[in-house]
Protein backbone atom coordinates (compact mmCIF):
# COMPACT_ATOMS: atom_id res chain seq x y z
CA UNK A 1 0.00 0.00 0.00
CA UNK A 2 1.51 3.73 -0.91
CA UNK A 3 0.44 6.52 -0.23
CA UNK A 4 -2.84 5.90 1.53
CA UNK A 5 -4.41 4.25 -1.73
CA UNK A 6 -4.79 0.43 -1.35
CA UNK A 7 -4.02 -1.95 -3.65
CA UNK A 8 -5.72 -4.06 -5.88
CA UNK A 9 -5.94 -7.31 -3.53
CA UNK A 10 -7.33 -5.04 -1.00
CA UNK A 11 -9.59 -3.60 -2.92
CA UNK A 12 -10.84 -6.91 -4.32
CA UNK A 13 -11.31 -8.32 -0.74
CA UNK A 14 -13.03 -4.82 0.20
CA UNK A 15 -15.35 -5.74 -2.65
CA UNK A 16 -16.09 -9.52 -1.89
CA UNK A 17 -16.34 -8.47 1.80
CA UNK A 18 -19.04 -5.49 0.77
CA UNK A 19 -21.10 -8.22 -0.80
CA UNK A 20 -20.81 -10.84 1.79
CA UNK A 21 -22.22 -8.69 4.23
CA UNK A 22 -24.98 -7.39 1.57
CA UNK A 23 -26.00 -10.74 0.66
CA UNK A 24 -29.67 -10.50 0.56
CA UNK A 25 -29.50 -7.34 -2.01
CA UNK A 26 -26.43 -7.99 -3.79
CA UNK A 27 -28.18 -11.74 -4.55
CA UNK A 28 -29.02 -9.98 -8.31
CA UNK A 29 -24.95 -9.56 -8.30
CA UNK A 30 -22.89 -12.14 -6.22
CA UNK A 31 -24.04 -15.60 -7.35
CA UNK A 32 -22.79 -14.77 -10.63
CA UNK A 33 -19.45 -13.18 -9.37
CA UNK A 34 -19.03 -16.40 -7.29
CA UNK A 35 -19.32 -18.65 -10.00
CA UNK A 36 -16.99 -16.57 -12.56
CA UNK A 37 -14.80 -16.65 -9.90
CA UNK A 38 -14.85 -20.47 -9.42
CA UNK A 39 -14.93 -20.86 -12.93
CA UNK A 40 -11.72 -21.73 -14.97
CA UNK A 41 -12.73 -20.22 -18.38
CA UNK A 42 -10.59 -17.35 -19.14
CA UNK A 43 -11.33 -13.85 -18.78
CA UNK A 44 -13.36 -12.15 -21.67
CA UNK A 45 -14.44 -8.81 -22.39
CA UNK A 46 -18.05 -9.74 -22.30
CA UNK A 47 -18.41 -9.56 -18.15
CA UNK A 48 -18.21 -6.19 -16.11
CA UNK A 49 -18.21 -5.46 -12.53
CA UNK A 50 -18.08 -1.91 -11.58
CA UNK A 51 -17.05 -1.12 -7.90
CA UNK A 52 -17.84 2.52 -6.34
CA UNK A 53 -15.33 3.73 -3.16
CA UNK A 54 -16.61 6.72 -0.94
CA UNK A 55 -14.09 8.99 0.50
CA UNK A 56 -13.14 5.88 3.16
CA UNK A 57 -12.55 3.61 0.65
CA UNK A 58 -15.50 1.44 1.75
CA UNK A 59 -17.65 0.21 -1.37
CA UNK A 60 -20.56 2.49 -1.90
CA UNK A 61 -21.85 1.04 -5.20
CA UNK A 62 -21.64 -2.10 -7.27
CA UNK A 63 -22.25 -2.76 -10.79
CA UNK A 64 -22.53 -5.60 -13.20
CA UNK A 65 -22.96 -5.81 -16.38
CA UNK A 66 -22.84 -9.15 -17.63
CA UNK A 67 -23.93 -12.08 -19.66
CA UNK A 68 -25.06 -15.61 -19.27
CA UNK A 69 -25.72 -18.36 -21.29
CA UNK A 70 -29.10 -17.03 -23.14
CA UNK A 71 -27.75 -13.56 -23.55
CA UNK A 72 -26.87 -10.43 -21.78
CA UNK A 73 -27.83 -9.45 -18.14
CA UNK A 74 -29.67 -6.24 -17.41
CA UNK A 75 -27.65 -3.75 -15.13
CA UNK A 76 -28.01 -4.58 -12.07
CA UNK A 77 -26.52 -1.90 -9.53
CA UNK A 78 -26.23 -2.49 -5.62
CA UNK A 79 -26.03 -0.30 -3.10
CA UNK A 80 -23.95 -1.31 -0.26
CA UNK A 81 -25.86 1.23 1.86
CA UNK A 82 -29.66 0.80 2.92
CA UNK A 83 -31.88 3.49 1.99
CA UNK A 84 -32.49 5.04 4.92
CA UNK A 85 -28.15 6.30 5.05
CA UNK A 86 -28.45 6.95 1.63
CA UNK A 87 -31.67 9.07 2.54
CA UNK A 88 -29.35 10.29 5.60
CA UNK A 89 -26.38 11.62 3.78
CA UNK A 90 -28.23 13.26 1.30
CA UNK A 91 -29.80 15.33 4.21
CA UNK A 92 -26.42 15.87 5.16
CA UNK A 93 -25.64 17.40 1.38
CA UNK A 94 -24.36 14.14 -0.46
CA UNK A 95 -25.86 14.15 -3.46
CA UNK A 96 -26.63 10.57 -5.16
CA UNK A 97 -26.54 12.08 -8.75
CA UNK A 98 -22.42 12.83 -8.11
CA UNK A 99 -22.04 8.73 -7.45
CA UNK A 100 -23.96 7.53 -10.07
CA UNK A 101 -22.63 9.84 -12.76
CA UNK A 102 -19.32 8.13 -11.63
CA UNK A 103 -20.86 4.62 -12.96
CA UNK A 104 -22.14 5.65 -16.01
CA UNK A 105 -19.43 7.46 -16.98
CA UNK A 106 -17.09 4.26 -16.22
CA UNK A 107 -19.76 2.07 -17.84
CA UNK A 108 -19.95 3.99 -21.11
CA UNK A 109 -16.11 3.69 -21.21
CA UNK A 110 -16.09 0.20 -21.25
CA UNK A 111 -19.73 -0.79 -23.38
CA UNK A 112 -21.75 0.41 -26.31
CA UNK A 113 -24.46 2.78 -24.82
CA UNK A 114 -26.74 0.16 -27.26
CA UNK A 115 -25.64 -2.43 -24.36
CA UNK A 116 -27.58 -1.25 -21.74
CA UNK A 117 -30.56 -1.40 -22.58
CA UNK A 118 -32.08 -1.67 -19.23
CA UNK A 119 -31.12 -1.45 -15.10
CA UNK A 120 -32.36 -3.26 -12.03
CA UNK A 121 -31.80 -1.27 -8.86
CA UNK A 122 -33.86 0.42 -5.68
CA UNK A 123 -36.46 2.45 -7.21
CA UNK A 124 -34.73 5.99 -6.38
CA UNK A 125 -31.46 4.30 -7.94
CA UNK A 126 -32.84 3.18 -11.00
CA UNK A 127 -34.57 6.58 -11.93
CA UNK A 128 -31.42 8.77 -11.22
CA UNK A 129 -29.13 6.56 -13.41
CA UNK A 130 -31.83 6.41 -16.11
CA UNK A 131 -31.60 10.13 -16.08
CA UNK A 132 -27.97 10.36 -16.02
CA UNK A 133 -27.95 8.15 -18.51
CA UNK A 134 -30.17 9.53 -21.24
CA UNK A 135 -28.42 13.06 -20.39
CA UNK A 136 -25.08 11.57 -21.41
CA UNK A 137 -26.21 9.92 -24.82
CA UNK A 138 -29.36 10.98 -25.77
CA UNK A 139 -28.57 13.94 -28.03
CA UNK A 140 -25.57 11.10 -29.59
CA UNK A 141 -27.14 8.06 -29.83
CA UNK A 142 -30.99 8.79 -29.75
CA UNK A 143 -31.32 6.67 -26.89
CA UNK A 144 -34.58 7.48 -24.24
CA UNK A 145 -35.73 5.74 -20.67
CA UNK A 146 -38.89 5.12 -20.51
CA UNK A 147 -41.32 6.99 -18.52
CA UNK A 148 -42.87 3.88 -16.52
CA UNK A 149 -40.73 0.92 -14.80
CA UNK A 150 -40.65 -1.90 -17.21
CA UNK A 151 -40.96 -3.61 -13.84
CA UNK A 152 -42.00 -2.24 -10.58
CA UNK A 153 -41.79 -5.49 -7.76
CA UNK A 154 -41.81 -5.52 -3.90
CA UNK A 155 -38.63 -7.22 -2.48
CA UNK A 156 -40.10 -10.86 -0.07
CA UNK A 157 -38.59 -12.99 1.71
CA UNK A 158 -38.85 -15.95 4.16
CA UNK A 159 -36.73 -17.26 6.96
CA UNK A 160 -36.21 -20.48 8.89
CA UNK A 161 -38.01 -18.43 11.22
CA UNK A 162 -40.91 -16.73 9.20
CA UNK A 163 -41.50 -20.12 7.53
CA UNK A 164 -45.18 -21.64 8.05
CA UNK A 165 -44.56 -25.48 7.92
CA UNK A 166 -48.30 -26.14 8.19
CA UNK A 167 -49.40 -23.34 5.34
CA UNK A 168 -48.88 -25.98 2.91
CA UNK A 169 -51.74 -27.82 3.96
CA UNK A 170 -54.15 -24.74 3.05
CA UNK A 171 -53.81 -25.06 -0.43
CA UNK A 172 -56.10 -28.18 -1.22
CA UNK A 173 -57.55 -28.86 -5.23
CA UNK A 174 -61.11 -29.10 -5.33
CA UNK A 175 -62.54 -31.73 -3.55
CA UNK A 176 -64.62 -33.14 -6.66
CA UNK A 177 -61.87 -33.73 -8.70
CA UNK A 178 -59.98 -37.16 -8.45
CA UNK A 179 -56.37 -35.56 -8.70
CA UNK A 180 -52.75 -37.06 -7.85
CA UNK A 181 -50.32 -34.41 -6.87
CA UNK A 182 -46.55 -34.70 -6.93
CA UNK A 183 -44.10 -31.74 -6.17
CA UNK A 184 -40.65 -32.60 -6.77
CA UNK A 185 -37.03 -31.55 -8.71
CA UNK A 186 -37.03 -31.82 -12.12
CA UNK A 187 -35.30 -34.56 -13.95
CA UNK A 188 -34.74 -34.62 -17.90
CA UNK A 189 -38.11 -36.41 -18.21
CA UNK A 190 -39.93 -32.84 -17.49
CA UNK A 191 -37.80 -31.58 -19.77
CA UNK A 192 -39.91 -31.12 -23.04
CA UNK A 193 -42.63 -29.84 -20.45
CA UNK A 194 -40.43 -27.06 -18.70
CA UNK A 195 -38.84 -25.68 -21.82
CA UNK A 196 -42.39 -24.85 -23.32
CA UNK A 197 -43.43 -23.77 -19.90
CA UNK A 198 -39.73 -21.69 -20.47
CA UNK A 199 -40.87 -20.13 -23.73
CA UNK A 200 -44.63 -19.80 -22.38
CA UNK A 201 -42.71 -17.31 -19.68
CA UNK A 202 -40.70 -15.49 -21.71
CA UNK A 203 -43.59 -14.40 -24.03
CA UNK A 204 -44.86 -12.37 -21.40
CA UNK A 205 -41.53 -10.52 -20.75
CA UNK A 206 -40.39 -8.92 -23.99
CA UNK A 207 -37.92 -8.48 -25.08
CA UNK A 208 -36.53 -11.57 -23.40
CA UNK A 209 -38.76 -13.80 -25.65
CA UNK A 210 -37.13 -17.26 -26.07
CA UNK A 211 -37.22 -19.57 -29.39
CA UNK A 212 -37.15 -23.17 -29.12
CA UNK A 213 -33.57 -23.47 -29.02
CA UNK A 214 -33.13 -21.59 -26.01
CA UNK A 215 -35.83 -22.25 -23.81
CA UNK A 216 -34.62 -26.02 -24.28
CA UNK A 217 -31.12 -24.38 -23.69
CA UNK A 218 -32.58 -22.92 -20.37
CA UNK A 219 -34.63 -25.81 -19.27
CA UNK A 220 -31.89 -28.01 -19.68
CA UNK A 221 -29.49 -25.79 -17.41
CA UNK A 222 -31.82 -25.74 -14.91
CA UNK A 223 -32.56 -29.19 -14.70
CA UNK A 224 -28.65 -30.48 -14.59
CA UNK A 225 -28.50 -27.81 -11.95
CA UNK A 226 -31.24 -28.88 -9.89
CA UNK A 227 -32.53 -25.41 -9.94
CA UNK A 228 -36.44 -26.21 -10.67
CA UNK A 229 -39.27 -27.77 -8.97
CA UNK A 230 -42.17 -29.17 -10.83
CA UNK A 231 -46.33 -29.27 -9.61
CA UNK A 232 -47.34 -32.69 -11.33
CA UNK A 233 -50.88 -33.41 -11.58
CA UNK A 234 -52.49 -36.50 -13.19
CA UNK A 235 -56.54 -36.53 -13.62
CA UNK A 236 -58.54 -40.40 -13.05
CA UNK A 237 -57.64 -41.99 -16.20
CA UNK A 238 -55.34 -39.47 -18.21
CA UNK A 239 -51.50 -38.83 -18.45
CA UNK A 240 -49.86 -36.41 -15.95
CA UNK A 241 -48.78 -32.92 -16.54
CA UNK A 242 -46.70 -30.46 -15.26
CA UNK A 243 -49.65 -27.88 -13.65
CA UNK A 244 -46.36 -25.36 -12.45
CA UNK A 245 -43.15 -24.36 -12.06
CA UNK A 246 -40.78 -22.78 -9.69
CA UNK A 247 -37.01 -22.07 -10.69
CA UNK A 248 -34.19 -21.35 -8.14
CA UNK A 249 -31.27 -19.84 -10.32
CA UNK A 250 -29.83 -17.19 -8.20
CA UNK A 251 -27.71 -19.12 -5.00
CA UNK A 252 -24.74 -18.06 -2.61
CA UNK A 253 -24.08 -19.03 0.62
CA UNK A 254 -26.97 -17.90 2.97
CA UNK A 255 -29.76 -16.71 -0.04
CA UNK A 256 -31.62 -18.56 -2.86
CA UNK A 257 -33.88 -16.37 -4.96
CA UNK A 258 -37.07 -17.46 -6.62
CA UNK A 259 -36.43 -16.38 -10.53
CA UNK A 260 -39.17 -17.67 -11.86
CA UNK A 261 -42.80 -19.15 -10.70
CA UNK A 262 -45.09 -19.95 -14.00
CA UNK A 263 -48.36 -22.18 -13.83
CA UNK A 264 -50.06 -22.95 -17.07
CA UNK A 265 -53.41 -21.65 -17.69
CA UNK A 266 -55.63 -23.69 -17.27
CA UNK A 267 -54.22 -24.68 -13.73
CA UNK A 268 -54.75 -21.31 -12.61
CA UNK A 269 -56.38 -20.16 -9.77
CA UNK A 270 -55.62 -23.50 -8.06
CA UNK A 271 -52.88 -23.21 -5.55
CA UNK A 272 -50.46 -24.86 -7.87
CA UNK A 273 -47.81 -21.86 -7.60
CA UNK A 274 -48.67 -21.09 -3.75
CA UNK A 275 -48.32 -25.77 -3.17
CA UNK A 276 -45.14 -25.52 -5.34
CA UNK A 277 -43.54 -22.62 -4.12
CA UNK A 278 -43.83 -23.46 -0.42
CA UNK A 279 -42.97 -26.74 -1.38
CA UNK A 280 -39.91 -25.06 -2.65
CA UNK A 281 -39.33 -22.63 0.55
CA UNK A 282 -39.41 -26.15 2.58
CA UNK A 283 -36.40 -27.60 1.12
CA UNK A 284 -34.14 -24.68 0.63
CA UNK A 285 -34.25 -23.77 3.95
CA UNK A 286 -33.21 -26.80 5.09
CA UNK A 287 -29.65 -25.53 3.99
CA UNK A 288 -29.77 -21.79 3.66
CA UNK A 289 -31.32 -19.19 5.67
CA UNK A 290 -33.11 -16.84 3.79
CA UNK A 291 -35.38 -17.45 0.21
CA UNK A 292 -35.83 -14.00 -1.65
CA UNK A 293 -38.57 -13.40 -4.11
CA UNK A 294 -39.61 -10.12 -6.32
CA UNK A 295 -43.19 -9.90 -6.47
CA UNK A 296 -44.50 -7.94 -9.20
CA UNK A 297 -46.63 -4.86 -8.29
CA UNK A 298 -49.96 -4.97 -10.40
CA UNK A 299 -52.74 -2.71 -10.79
CA UNK A 300 -54.91 -5.44 -12.04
Amino acid sequence: MSNGVPSPQARAYQVWRALSQNEVAANVILPFALAKKASSSPDDNEQLWIALYDGKNNVEFMLSCTKGPLGNYPIFIVACKSSAQLAQEEKHGKDLADSLSLLVRCLLQNVRPQRVFSVFSTAKVTEKFAEIFEAQIHQEHGIQARNDPYYDATFTFCTRETFNESLGLTFPLRESEDIIVALRRADMSHLNGIKTMCQAFSETSWPYELDDARAELEARTMIEKQQVWVHIVQKAGQESEIACLVATTRESDNVTAVTKVFTVENWRGRGCAARLLHRVCQDVLQKERRVVLYVGNSEE
